[in-house]
């Protein structure tokens, strides 16, 4: 399984490019038929300077949706701290 961070910057925001990501990734698991742990997750909190997005995939599709994040400030990073997250859209990994 592959994870990605995002941190959306204020002016991300105000030009809507969470949402453009949310539009895309919605369209992504349409197309796959939302395979278990795609999934695209927030933080419980709110950062002071934005809003932080985490997104999980089986490595089999990893190259379908890292075509999606190459418009979009995104690092590949090992598995987050679940606790902390809650899933927003698709079959994502129990968050126990």
């Amino acid at each position: 399984m592959k994870w990605f961070h995002i941190h959306f910057k204020e002016a991300d925001l105000s030009s809507s490019s969470d949402e453009r990501l949310i539009k895309e990734f919605i369209t992504l698991l349409h197309t796959l038929h939302q395979p278990e742990d795609l999934g695209l997750y927030q933080l419980k909190f709110r950062v002071d300077d934005g809003q932080v997005m985490y997104l999980s995939t089986p490595d089999e599709y990893a190259y379908k949706l890292k075509s999606i994040l190459a418009h979009y400030p995104v690092q590949e990073v090992s598995r987050p701290n679940l606790k902390v997250l809650k899933l927003v859209l698709g079959k994502g990994i129990p968050l126990e």
